[in-house]
């Protein structure tokens, strides 16, 4: 960086040598200010003869020494500290406090690749620093007679940096015509054309710039003197290529610039894919850009806008045509249709593709063809196939963007997938504005009812509006101007139910986007026979689905879905499939129609539940995760199975329910399983079976674990007792087993120790007797910690112990880290707290490796608790409240009682009764609610601690 210290040395231009700021004139002569500038251009030193060789070539080498001694001596008492002089050698200290033109310059291009012309966006400002510097030629003007070394040396310079500074500066140029910025692209090639007046690439470059920023005249002068200058000094005429620049410019001058439609509507959102679009479509390398996507998603209009926003630019300079196909039959009448909006008269023998081929091969010209989807199958599509490539081939500078729902397969076709509008990903009504979905929605709106102002209900269901069309421009539009007819509440539940809502009677709208319908008409009847019966069955996955599943479910074959994603009625990513919701309702009314909707339900259900059955236990990490990515199709699978196939419901209920208690989602899980036994009652009304009798009790119990793990226990105490009911006539010790260890559970929540730990004696001997290793570990487990609660600690620890060992025997780490827990704290009660906190830690990292939150939460809370008893009120209050958050997520009322009363014993401690009091009011409620007497007793002591305080 130049500063006022030190010296500096400018070589670019006229030489100017300063020091501290002052300019340095003392030097004695002009070969003392050849040497300092040649030992400054070279990081190496010299010996003193090769010098004297350099400067005095004409002279005895003993007379160029003597030379050379007496010019160092001035220099060095001059420049001392930037000299490096010994009796052999001369160097410049480049360690030195200086500054140095081409050194800055060589610098600033650094990050450059030079050789191959490549610019890096990022060295923007160090190229355009780099060309501030070049002031004018290498030491201009600045000549040592008879130093014919020198000489030589200073022209090579010269030519190397002006051979650097011209691709410097070409390279800026490009990219300012790249980026648009055309003023700055016509100064920097008149900064080449001043290097090199002849630089026939110079000129198109400033004719291009000049013409893009609308100054045609200004453009066809400069070929006209650039014309003048060759033929007189070369005798040459320009080359072809800047001959047919200068035809596309003339050309520009005397054509209309778009035939575009106008909008009906203002344009919504979309500036991300808008800016892309430019991007591609500015781009010299894109030359077909097809936007793709499904009916009704509005890839018109953003191709339209998108060209639109081009019109007042430079590019393009023969114009933008668009070019309607949706009407056309037939890929023979393209060309006509195109030559019409071009204004051109088809005629003589020649066929119409290579005439208009022909007509555009010299301009420079976009092409928008929209809707190419139905011309592009069979012998039409291979016809406008090799059309559309004969015609990129014949006019290189012409620049095709079509919209179609798929794509057509040309080696020179980019792709632009379009999707929905934004939609708001909360349910946050203040925010929702923030989303382009819902302004379309608005916007669309006000057109119906001038006076509309939603309400923060009717912005809720604008959004849940918004959510069910995934953002679909024209599901958007039909569903806002129902407001006439409905209120926005209304509007959103009738979507979830069919999609005849969405119709409109607006005559100017295109007859097939009157209906979301018609749209979805139009899509059905492009595929072939097999195409529609796949298509229909693939309606009744949620949520999407894998090759497999369609392989299994809908006899589909990765050719037929990859067919339906070419036209935009699937979407594939990841290798996960998915379907917009308005075209799977289309679907499922077709699968409807085909009569084979319960053969295809039938497969469906049996699929997952298999599917589902196949995870295990349904509690590994690796279970769970795969267990999610398919549940919208589990919780269809197993609503199906409840009404139809029971056999397979069961065989999958045993994993549905350890997903559900390790995931901690305990209120979806009880709900389905209350609806799985709705549909069982019903279907025995007329007197159960034996296997119903046990399916019911399976469920039941399984039921009554859940509201257990959320302090349900009146509900699941109910629940028990019709279990047992059911079993009564069966002899099954396995079921038995587990409703007894529920049971036992209940028991002991309700402060009955000793009848609790008999119950779990009866678990316990039915579990043996059945050799049901889990029912064993659970009974052992429970047993322990009832026996903790009667004060026998030798019992409990004896336990606990055997229960380990069952689970570590089995596999089981998530219930090896339940009774761990319970061995903490057991530790805790008989005040062993560094034992304890040990347990904790190890049932905290498996729970954390299983990505366990109950069982995270309850450790968080244990670990708490064993904090306070150690002095520590921070942690303990840290993880308490870490606890109660988890709980709070879970809607575990037990379990966030413990939490709040754990919090309310440390407030208490630290002297905090107003926090204490809060705790206390909260926690007491949710534990009495929960039917929990001990956890109850806990906080009515701390209740009498806070009132005495």
């Amino acid at each position: 960086m130049m500063t006022d210290k030190g010296l500096s040395i400018r070589l670019f231009g006229r030489v100017s040598l300063s020091l501290d700021g002052k300019p340095l004139t003392d030097l004695p002569t002009r070969k003392a200010e050849a040497l300092l500038i040649y030992l400054v251009c070279h990081e190496r030193p010299f010996s003193r003869e090769q010098l004297a060789d350099l400067l005095w070539d004409d002279r005895a080498q003993e007379q160029g020494l003597a030379n050379l001694r007496s010019i160092l001596s001035s220099l060095r008492r001059l420049l001392k500290p930037y000299l490096l002089i010994t009796r052999q050698t001369v160097a410049f200290n480049h360690d030195s406090d200086y500054w140095l033109d081409t050194a800055a310059f060589a610098e600033a291009v650094g990050a450059w690749r030079l050789e191959a012309g490549e610019f890096l966006g990022s060295s923007l400002e160090s190229l355009e620093k780099a060309v501030s510097l070049y002031a004018g030629d290498f030491l201009a003007g600045f000549y040592l007679r008879e130093s014919r070394g020198f000489e030589e040396w200073a022209t090579l310079e010269r030519e190397r940096w002006q051979r650097q500074t011209i691709l410097v500066i070409h390279a800026l140029a490009a990219h300012h015509l790249r980026q648009g910025q055309f003023y700055l692209a016509a100064r920097m090639a008149r900064r080449l054309l001043q290097l090199d007046d002849l630089s026939e690439t110079a000129c198109r470059m400033l004719m291009l710039a000049l013409a893009r920023n609308g100054e045609l005249s200004a453009a066809l002068a400069q070929y006209q003197e650039y014309r003048r200058r060759l033929v007189e000094e070369l005798g040459v005429l320009p080359s072809p290529e800047t001959d047919a620049l200068t035809d596309r410019i003339r050309r520009a001058s005397h054509s209309f610039r778009h035939n575009f439609p106008s909008a009906p509507t203002p344009f919504v959102g979309r500036e991300r894919e808008l800016t892309d679009l430019k991007q591609q479509l500015t781009d010299p390398a894109c030359r077909l850009l097809t936007v793709i996507g499904p009916g009704g998603v509005g890839k018109t209009r953003l191709a339209l806008e998108a060209a639109s926003r081009l019109i007042p630019t430079g590019y393009f300079l023969n114009g933008l045509r668009f070019v309607l196909l949706t009407n056309v039959t037939t890929a023979a009448l393209v060309p006509g249709l195109i030559a019409a909006e071009l204004n051109l008269t088809l005629q003589g023998e020649s066929p119409p593709g290579e005439q208009v081929a022909a007509a555009l091969s010299g301009q420079e010209m976009l092409l928008l063809l929209d809707n190419v989807e139905h011309l592009l199958e069979g012998n039409e599509g291979e016809e406008l196939s090799r059309f559309l490539a004969r015609l990129l081939t014949a006019a290189p500078s012409v620049t095709l963007l079509v919209t179609s729902q798929r794509r057509l397969y040309l080696q020179e076709e980019w792709l632009f997938d379009v999707g929905g509008l934004e939609t708001p990903a909360t349910d946050d009504a203040a925010r929702a504005e923030q989303y382009s979905a819902v302004q379309l929605f608005l916007q669309t709106a006000v057109r119906i009812q001038r006076q509309f102002r939603p309400t923060p209900d009717d912005m809720a269901a604008i959004i849940t509006i918004c959510r069910t069309l995934e953002g679909l421009p024209l599901g958007i539009e039909l569903a806002a101007a129902w407001l006439r007819h409905l209120p926005c509440a209304a509007i959103a539940q009738t979507l979830h139910e069919r999609i005849d809502l969405l119709t409109t009677p607006l005559r100017n709208v295109p007859e097939r986007h009157r209906s979301i319908t018609a749209v979805f008409d139009y899509s059905w009847a492009l595929l072939t026979a097999a195409g529609q019966t796949i298509f229909a069955r693939l309606a009744l996955f949620q949520g999407g689905f894998t090759l497999a599943a369609a392989v299994a479910v809908a006899g589909a074959s990765l050719v037929d879905l990859a067919r339906l994603e070419e036209y935009s009625l699937l979407r594939q990513e990841n290798g996960r499939f998915t379907i917009h919701e308005l075209l799977r309702q289309y679907a499922a009314r077709q699968l409807a129609l085909s009569g084979a909707e319960t053969a295809i339900h039938q497969a469906h259900a049996r699929f997952f539940l298999e599917y589902l059955a196949a995870q295990g236990s349904g509690e590994e990490t690796a279970q769970r995760q795969a267990i999610r990515a398919e549940l919208p199709n589990i919780r269809a699978a197993w609503q199906w199975a409840a009404v139809h196939d029971e056999t397979a419901l069961l065989k999958a209920a045993v994993t549905l329910h350890n997903f559900y208690s390790a995931a901690s989602w305990f209120y979806e899980g009880i709900a389905a399983f209350e609806y799985a036994l709705e549909q069982l009652a019903r279907a025995a009304a007329a007197g159960a079976t034996a296997e119903q009798a046990q399916a019911r009790a399976d469920l039941l119990s399984r039921k009554a674990r859940m509201h257990i793990h959320i302090g349900q226990l009146p509900a699941a105490r109910q629940a028990l007792d019709a279990a047992m009911d059911a079993l009564q006539p069966v002899d099954d010790p396995l079921r038995l087993s587990t409703i007894m260890g529920y049971v036992a559970i209940t028991t002991f929540y309700a402060g009955e120790f000793v009848r609790a730990a008999e119950w779990a004696q009866e678990s316990l001997a039915l579990a043996e007797r059945s050799g049901d290793q889990d029912g064993m570990a659970f009974a052992l487990n429970f047993l322990g910690s009832c026996y903790k609660s009667l004060g026998d600690y030798a019992a409990a620890a004896d336990y606990f112990t055997r229960s380990v060992a069952v689970y570590e025997q089995m596999g089981d780490d998530l219930g090896k880290a339940m009774t761990i827990n319970n061995l903490g704290n057991l530790a805790q009660a008989q005040g062993d707290y560094a034992a304890a906190q040990r347990y904790y830690l190890t049932c905290s990292r498996l729970f954390q490796a299983h990505d366990h939150l109950h069982g995270a939460a309850t450790t968080l809370a244990n670990a708490g608790q064993l904090a306070h008893k150690l002095g520590d009120l921070a942690q303990a209050t840290a993880l308490l409240e870490e606890s109660l958050q988890l709980k709070r997520a879970q809607q575990d009322e037990r379990g966030t009682a413990v939490a709040l009363i754990g919090l309310a014993d440390v407030a208490l401690a630290a002297g905090d009764g107003a926090a204490a009091r809060a705790y206390l009011q909260e926690g007491i409620a949710l534990a009495q609610q929960a039917g929990d007497v001990k956890l109850t007793l806990e906080g009515v002591a701390l209740w009498g601690a806070l009132l005495h305080q």
